[in-house]
Order: structure tokens, then C-alpha cells, then sequence
């Protein structure tokens, strides 16, 4: 089963917490979401009301879902039903998850009118292909074949659709690496690398440090033992290379090793960030702390997308005027001086005409 999309987790967990802050019944506030669920959040919340009519808890009934709501979801409500705070839980969880959107929409949301009109100087230049290629007449002096505008063989309506087809091959192809690198298809070596690279490093590991931070602090005060809030904290950060080394921590954990010891042993994590970890241990305020460095990291992490975001642009609008400056080389070339270097080439040889 598909994984619960992150628009439709917000909102489900803050009617849940909004009916449960309230007072609703267990049984009637299931009910409720079972009747007005729609779409792939139906058949889930089915399942999660039977559970609670069974008498199962929550927690239980949102693990039988076969994987549709996150670990984390399933975990944090798990401590919320049993220390009596349920509804708190739900309405963090859609504060975190509301976060996280926000900052993905504000990255996408920049680079919307370069990633335009990156579609628009393709279309453009197919469109010259095309045109070129269905004009009467429109061939080069020297060699009577027609305009070829790039050079490489590309004319006519068949060379504008393979135009198109090579880009949409190219596009989809940086997309797909992208994702595979960021969801750790490829393992973690491809991400280790990926955060090596100026700004984008900075942008990732941010974002990573800022849910392990608050994943850790809500576990902890949520009462999880150091182990289990180890696990989730990690595989919070949805960070290939963090989440390799799990076990490496788990292991340290296990061994009654603090928190900062065991992140050290990871080998991945940032000097400061240790440092920082280590002081909220020895001055005993570990959850607060981290609460408090999840707001740095978030901030660090908005201000580094927004750097990402402007370079992104740029080196988008690099590409495009890359691609015009040389459509219009290569016509200032055909059309000018191919043309009346044929014609000089024709006076120095009269027999040729």
C-alpha cells in the first residue's frame, strides 16, 4: 500500500486532534473519518475504525494499515495514548509535517518560472526546427539541403519531435537521479557526495539535523527509551547517508553510550552538531535543547533553500541563454555568412556558375 501523502496526513492529523481535544468519542470521531474519507485515505481509515471497535488502540489499528501512515505517526501516537496527551501528539505531528511542506513548496515555488521558461526556449527551439524545415526553399546555397538549426542532423517535423523527445529523455533523467539520490536508491554513496557540494551540502544536511532534532526531543519527552528514540529520530531524517548508519548508533546505544557518542561513532554527523548534543546532555536539558537547536536547523535549512532556490534560477537561466546564443550563432552562420561565403567562394571560380 502506498505511503500517506503529506497534504492529506496534515489535515487528517489535525481533524483527529481538533475532534480528540474536543471530547469526541473514540468510536464516533472514527466513524466520522471512515464516512468522509475519500480517495486512498479510505480504505485505511476503515481499517483504523475497525481496529478501535475491536478494541485495539490507535496506534495498533494505524500499523495494520500496512505501512500507509509513517513510523513516526504510528510511534508518537502510540506514547500519546498511553501518557494521555493523544491529542497534543496529533497536532505537533501536523505541525512537523506542515513545516516540512512548506519548506519543499517555497523550493519548488522559486524555481517554478525558471523550470517555465526552460520549457519555453525548448519549445521555442523546436518550433524554429520545425518551421525551418516546412518552408519552401528555406536550404542552405552550398549544400541545397535544408536549415539544420543545431547542427546535428535535426530538421523538419521529425526533428523537432526528436528535438523535444531528447530534452523530455534528458529532463526526466536529471529528475529520476535526483530522486534516487535523495530517497537513497543508490545507496548512501551518491548523497555523502551530494553533501559535499556548497550550498546544496548545506541545504540537505540542514534539513536532515532539523527532523532528527525534533523527532529526538518529541520522543524523549514523549518517554521512548534512548534506543527506540534513536530509530526514529534517524529515520526521520529521510537521509540515506544518516539512515546507513543506523546501526553503527544503535550499537552505541545499546552499549550505554550517550547520545553525542553514539552520533560520533556514525562518523557523518557535524562537529557543532555533536557539540551542541553533548552540552544539553552534561547540563541535563537534552529535549528542551534540542527543541531549541530544531529552530535553528529549520531556520538554517530556509535560508539555505532559498540560497539553492536563487541558484537553482540561475543556473537555469545560464542554460537557456547557452542554448539561444548558440540557435542564434548557428543561424547567423547558415543564413548570413554561409550564404555570401558561397557567393565569394562562386566569383573566384566563374566556371561554377
Amino acid at each position: 500500500m502506498a505511503r500517506i501523502s503529506t497534504k492529506s496526513l496534515i489535515q487528517f492529523c489535525r481533524r483527529v486532534g481538533t475532534s480528540m481535544r474536543a471530547g469526541v468519542e473514540p468510536r464516533r470521531l472514527w466513524e466520522t473519518e471512515a464516512r468522509h474519507a475519500m480517495g486512498g485515505l479510505k480504505r485505511p481509515v476503515e481499517r483504523v475504525k475497525e481496529g478501535v471497535l475491536r478494541g485495539e488502540t490507535v496506534a495498533d489499528s494505524m500499523r495494520a494499515c500496512d505501512g500507509y501512515f509513517p513510523p513516526l505517526v504510528t510511534e508518537m501516537v502510540d506514547v500519546g495514548e498511553k501518557t494521555g496527551h493523544v491529542d497534543a501528539v496529533f497536532f505537533r505531528l501536523a505541525d512537523h509535517y506542515e513545516h516540512q511542506s512548506q519548506l519543499t513548496r517555497g523550493f519548488l515555488f522559486g524555481i517554478a518560472w525558471p523550470a517555465l521558461q526552460l520549457a519555453m526556449g525548448i519549445f521555442i527551439v523546436g518550433f524554429l526546427i520545425l518551421i525551418l524545415g516546412a518552408i519552401p526553399g528555406a536550404v542552405s546555397i552550398s549544400t541545397g539541403e535544408p536549415i539544420d538549426v543545431l547542427g546535428i542532423g535535426l530538421v523538419g517535423f521529425s526533428g523537432a519531435i526528436a528535438f523535444w523527445l531528447i530534452c523530455g529523455v534528458l529532463i526526466g533523467g536529471v529528475v529520476i537521479g535526483i530522486l534516487a539520490v535523495v530517497r537513497g536508491w543508490l545507496g548512501p554513496a551518491p548523497m555523502a557526495l551530494a553533501m559535499r557540494i556548497p550550498m546544496l551540502g548545506t541545504a540537505l544536511a540542514n534539513l536532515a539535523l532539523a527532523r532528527l532534532t525534533w523527532s529526538l526531543a518529541m520522543a524523549l519527552d514523549a518517554g521512548i527509551d534512548a534506543r527506540r528514540s534513536v530509530e526514529l529520530a534517524v529515520r526521520a531524517t529521510q537521509n540515506p547517508l544518516f539512515m546507513s548508519r543506523e546501526p553503527v548508533m544503535l550499537d552505541a546505544i545499546s552499549l550505554n553510550r550517550q547520545f553525542h557518542e553514539a552520533f560520533q561513532e556514525a562518523g557523518c554527523f557535524p562537529a557543532e552538531f555533536l557539540q551542541m548534543v553533548e552540552t544539553a546532555e552534561i547540563s541535563g536539558t537534552t529535549s528542551d535543547a534540542l527543541q531549541a537547536l530544531c529552530k535553528e536547523y529549520e531556520e538554517r535549512a530556509r535560508s539555505a533553500l532559498r540560497w539553492l532556490t536563487w541558484l537553482t534560477g540561475i543556473g537555469i537561466w545560464m542554460f537557456i541563454g547557452l542554448i539561444m546564443i548558440f540557435v542564434i550563432f548557428r543561424l547567423f552562420m547558415v543564413l548570413y555568412l554561409g550564404p555570401i561565403n558561397d557567393a565569394l567562394e562562386l566569383t573566384k571560380h566563374p566556371g561554377r556558375i
